[in-house]
């Protein structure tokens, strides 16, 4: 199964759900992508995909500033669904693929 492509996130956090999109491309072998929230698309850090399993990480523009968030989830066809740390603890996220 394949994770690249574009995916609608909602982060859910303690100010409320953000929405950013996470999009992901293999290039080489090599997965790569950028996470856009509120601000300028930061390219991913970090990011690979297991199986089932994606991982990566992101200094994304967030409503308390810029913070390196790092995110764990699983794929399930078009959804995604996980957990993301911040330095404020770790918090829940989904997303469906954008057609």
């Amino acid at each position: 199964m394949s994770v690249t492509g574009t995916w609608n996130l909602t982060l859910n956090s303690p100010l409320g759900d953000q929405a950013a999109r996470l999009d992901l491309h293999d290039t080489g072998g090599v997965l790569q992508g950028t996470l856009t929230g509120k601000g300028d698309p930061a390219p991913l850090q970090r990011a690979a995909y297991d199986g089932s399993v994606v991982s990566f990480a992101a200094d994304a523009d967030t409503p308390v500033g810029r913070l390196n968030l790092a995110f764990s989830g699983t794929v399930s066809g078009d959804s995604l669904a996980g957990k993301y740390e911040t330095p404020f603890g770790a918090f829940d996220f989904s997303g469906t693929r954008s057609a």
